[in-house]
């Protein structure tokens, strides 16, 4: 699962070819069989440890966390974490870094990645929308704020790919993520307001 997290990563769902992985792992086209039935269950395992580990666990993790305020930061702060720290040699940092992401959002028609791509970006937004309900915002502004915050994350995911020399890295990547949690997550004081 790892090696197709690996070849999703570098080429794409179609760089996923039972040979050519069988190859790389120095193991026969056999052996492969004995774990997958196919290559679409191959990609579909994939697919879920994506969906596990960069949704299901996380909002898991800032479930726990009592103030909706601080789930929100805590989550910005996940969505928008700085690639360069994340480990790409465990199989979480193979499915959390940006060119898995990239990777499945491409192959948004394909049929196997569809399903799941749709999901995971419907329960990460309903669950952003949970999270402003909390804060005391009304359904619509909730939702609003929910696909504000999620188009943010897919756009910055592309930018970095699309114009690299226009996104911030390092520190001034961290400053980057820090504007978008103050302008995205009202503080104690900013919350809902009559119009």
């Amino acid at each position: 699962m790892l090696a197709a997290g690996r070849a999703i990563s570098e080429g794409g769902i179609e760089a996923v070819a039972v040979e050519s992985l069988a190859k790389k792992l120095g193991v026969t086209k056999g052996s492969f069989y004995w774990h997958f039935k196919d290559r679409r269950a191959l990609i579909e395992t994939a697919l879920e440890r994506w969906e596990q580990v960069t949704t299901e666990a996380a909002i898991s993790a800032t479930e726990k966390v009592t103030d909706p305020r601080e789930r929100l930061v805590r989550l910005a702060e996940q969505a928008f974490d700085d690639d360069s720290r994340i480990s790409d040699d465990s199989t979480e940092g193979i499915f959390r870094g940006r060119a898995f992401e990239l990777a499945v959002s491409d192959a948004a028609d394909d049929p196997i990645v569809r399903p799941f791509l749709r999901r995971v970006t419907e329960r990460r937004i309903e669950y952003l929308e949970e999270c402003y309900r909390a804060l005391g915002f009304p359904l619509e502004e909730a939702r609003h704020r929910a696909l504000l915050v999620y188009a943010a994350h897919a756009g910055t995911v592309r930018l970095f790919r699309e114009v690299p020399g226009r996104t911030p890295h390092g520190e001034a990547y961290l400053a980057y993520r820090r504007h978008l949690v103050d302008t995205l997550v009202p503080d104690g004081d900013a919350g809902p307001k009559s119009r």
